[in-house]
């Protein structure tokens, strides 16, 4: 049991120091307090796996605390003591999750099983936490790119930390997955991960999706609602594309980072909140404060960790690594069997400008695994506008084998018909014109290579 910590809270001190010196005996650590005042931030500062608490402690409700404890995904369970047995009351108890409640006199042994029985569950859980955690681990960041090796490990350092971070970059750079990264590399990522799209809806609604409402708050407001900023209570609250929050909005957001605390919409008293923010925009933030569309302190405020990702075109030795990577992903999913790229293909790929990013890549390469005839990608399964491509292609076709530099005459036309063909996409008659022969000369030239082998 060492290492594992007990919280008593008992009015009387004798008694209280009694269940003190017998815990610490069996190894436990302990803590203890003759009221139930500011219990929780304890428990959870402390990581207390069981707490041990007379119901006629002043200060102290049970209800409360399991509610808390359940809301917020506390790994603690609670042991109540009660001078006489009222039944309706334990059954409610046990149904907001306590452990036990015992009648006093109480023996100590008693109460030294259910400790051994709390730590145990705790063990179990934290277990099953752990293999689920393994098991849903999706987020993998594909590089060898050295500007986003530093962002990765930048992002990884501070995960740990309860600073905001602000991620720039354009659409489809992949902001989302570096939230994720930093979510599940900190001491969080046994809580939830909450996202919202701060474009995707109207102000007022936003107003209720971040930080819930009472009933009868407005027209329509039928129940309580639990905002996002509680339901992402000690986990990480990820809002996309936060330069396009309203002014009004922005204000109250930065007052829920300032001071940890959310009004509901038409609530009454702040609940206390414990919630990383991870924001995002593909807009430049700093020119959104310069004029006027972005409040600046809420600016500082986020950008306490910057991350400004690189677009594709800018990772060009990730390219050809990421179609490898999507390639094997889509013929898992979809039970393909291609087993890669031409050279033909991901010289293509080279010369298109990827306006839509890592995104767009995917789905180019996810349609491509989809179409393909043949074991290997080549151009005609990529489908993407020719008119979109930039620069000249690669000379990257050698039917033969052969070294670079032609050794006859026979080579250097050979060379010549497959390269313009290959500048074509395969189109005969534009190539025949490019080349200043018929269609019908190249077709003989190309059955004559065809039957050489």
């Amino acid at each position: 049991m060492a290492g594992h910590r007990i919280f008593i809270i008992l009015e009387s001190p004798k008694e209280r120091m009694e269940y003190v010196r017998f815990f610490e005996e069996l190894g436990f650590l302990v803590d203890a307090a003759p009221d139930g005042s500011n219990i929780l931030p304890a428990i959870i500062e402390k990581k207390t796996a069981l707490v041990i608490a007379d119901l006629a402690t002043p200060g102290f409700s049970a209800a409360d605390l399991l509610k808390s404890i359940t809301r917020k995904n506390i790994l603690c369970q609670t042991v109540l003591l009660s001078e006489e047995p009222v039944m309706d009351h334990a059954l409610n108890l046990m149904a907001l999750g306590a452990m036990d409640y015992l009648v006093k006199p109480v023996q100590l042994e008693q109460l030294e099983l259910c400790a051994k029985r709390a730590v145990t569950m705790i063990l179990r859980k934290q277990k099953i936490k752990k293999l689920d955690r393994k098991k849903n681990k999706t987020v993998e960041i594909v590089t060898k790119d050295p500007g986003m090796t530093k962002l990765l490990d930048l992002a990884k350092r501070v995960a740990d930390s309860s600073a905001s971070v602000l991620i720039q970059g354009e659409s489809g750079t992949g902001k989302e997955l570096f939230a994720k990264y930093i979510h599940e590399k900190s001491g969080r990522s046994d809580h939830p991960f909450i996202a919202v799209n701060c474009a995707a809806l109207p102000e007022n609604l936003l107003e209720s999706e971040l930080f819930g409402h009472e009933k009868g708050a407005f027209t329509g407001a039928i129940a309580r609602k639990i905002g996002k900023f509680e339901l992402a209570d000690q986990g990480t609250l990820f809002l996309d594309e936060i330069t396009e929050m309203q002014f009004h909005l922005q204000a109250k957001l930065l007052r829920v980072l300032q001071e940890k605390m959310v009004d509901r919409v038409g609530g009454v008293e702040p609940v206390e909140v414990d919630v990383r923010v991870v924001a995002t925009t593909n807009r430049d933030a700093k020119k959104a404060v310069e004029k006027g569309l972005f409040r600046e302190d809420l600016y500082y405020r986020l950008n306490t960790i910057p991350l400004v990702i690189p677009p594709l075109r800018g990772r060009g030795s990730d390219l050809e690594l990421l179609c490898d990577y999507f390639v094997k992903k889509y013929c898992k999913i979809d039970g393909r069997n291609v087993k890669g790229m031409t050279k033909q293909a991901v010289s293509l790929l080279n010369r298109h400008p990827f306006s839509g990013n890592v995104r767009e890549l995917e789905n180019i390469v996810h349609r491509a695994v989809l179409l393909a005839n043949s074991e290997f990608i080549d151009p005609n399964d990529l489908m993407i506008d020719k008119a979109d491509l930039q620069g000249e292609p690669a000379e990257t076709f050698d039917p033969k084998g052969s070294s670079p530099e032609p050794s006859s005459l026979r080579e250097m036309e050979e060379k010549m018909i497959f390269k313009t063909l290959d500048q074509t996409e395969g189109n005969r008659t534009h190539a025949a014109k490019i080349l200043g022969i018929s269609v019908r000369t190249l077709r003989n030239k190309l059955n004559e290579y065809k039957e050489r082998g």
